[in-house]
């Protein structure tokens, strides 16, 4: 690249998209939008005569690396446009020739991804699932288990973004825990577990970014925020931050917000690694339960399939995949369905 070639900084790219539809959907949080991905009739859209075959190329390298889909209409192809609508027209060969070399996991795919994907989540998102499976799936698992030498749960949280789901998923056992007399609270409020217990929450995304704040467990409270639907009977499980702690992003909306973290009694249970759901192996085998939600709806048909082929390897025998509301399962002859109330989960067969 010559010193005359335009360069476009995609990393600060994709975090001010990704500030445009945080704010957009912060806007609409009470209505019907507030799930939606950005007003995609107002996105710019870059013309198929100024480079419609680069664009194609950038779609079948996307779908190829990561198993996003980029294709017209979706909406990860959405925020593509929008990334190259930004971009002088003399940078795009330059950057598709850079992505045709580096590896899935290097910084131009990693700014890249984190401009395609959308990472709005929040605590004990669908509770009727959540319900479900705490009373039908994990109360079972700890009678099952209790007497055991040395009692395991291992749980793998696909596409966890922040980690909101990952931390959910930990305090929902440690309340079954509870319930069945394996765990309390000390005189002096800590959390205590019967240390035959060997609990593994494991969180995977293919953006790296949002991991850094998974780990760190600091989030910030504000209206329509992460915290939007925790249960006030779990106020015990956090704690408020002081002045100096982690950097977190703030809404333009908040002014001074209080910023919490997630208790270390439960942290130490939770871990968090990048994962792209495209590789050919899970990262963990024997897994109890499988969390993939409002995940699946944004890769190829193709990805899709193959990630609940992945999610089938991962668990062990019995185990239980849980899919987001608008999921749909590609593959019947590999998961049971058990219905519950408003919901549904997936027994491996």
């Amino acid at each position: 690249m010559t010193d005359s070639t335009p360069v476009v900084d995609l990393e600060a790219l994709s975090a001010r998209l990704r500030e445009d539809d945080q704010a957009f959907r912060r806007s609409f949080a009470l209505g019907p939008l507030a799930a939606a991905d950005g007003d995609a009739a107002q996105l710019p859209r870059v013309p198929a005569a100024d480079g419609g075959d680069q664009r194609a190329r950038l779609v079948a390298l996307i779908e190829a690396r990561t198993g996003i889909e980029t294709g017209g209409g979706s909406s990860g192809g959405d925020r593509l446009d929008r990334l190259l609508a930004e971009m002088p027209a003399a940078l795009v060969p330059v950057w598709l020739k850079a992505l045709e070399a580096e590896p899935a996991d290097s910084p131009g795919w990693e700014a890249l991804i984190a401009g395609l994907t959308v990472q709005e989540t929040y605590f004990f998102r669908d509770p009727d699932q959540l319900t479900f499976l705490r009373h039908e799936v994990l109360a079972g698992l700890v009678a099952a288990r209790r007497h055991e030498r040395t009692a395991r749960l291992l749980c793998w949280c696909a596409g966890c973004a922040t980690g909101e789901e990952v931390y959910s998923l930990a305090i929902l056992i440690v309340e079954v825990l509870r319930e069945a007399g394996e765990a309390g609270i000390r005189p002096d409020g800590s959390l205590f577990v019967h240390p035959r217990w060997r609990i593994v929450v494991l969180g995977t995304d293919i953006d790296r970014t949002v991991l850094r704040q998974a780990r760190e467990g600091c989030y910030l409270d504000f209206a329509m925020g992460p915290f939007r639907s925790w249960p006030a009977t779990f106020a015990g499980y956090l704690e408020t931050v002081a002045d100096g702690a982690p950097a977190v992003p703030v809404p333009p909306s908040a002014a001074r917000p209080t910023l919490r973290r997630i208790c270390p009694e439960i942290r130490v249970f939770s871990s968090f690694l990048p994962f792209n759901l495209n590789q050919p192996e899970p990262p963990v085998l024997q897994a109890d339960l499988v969390l993939c939600r409002n995940v699946l709806i944004y890769l190829s048909d193709r990805g899709r399939e193959h990630a609940q082929r992945l999610f089938h390897r991962a668990l062990g025998r019995d185990g239980h995949l849980a899919l987001g509301p608008t999921d749909t399962l590609k593959t019947p002859e590999l998961f049971q369905p058990r219905w519950g109330p408003d919901t549904v989960l997936y027994r491996k067969r």
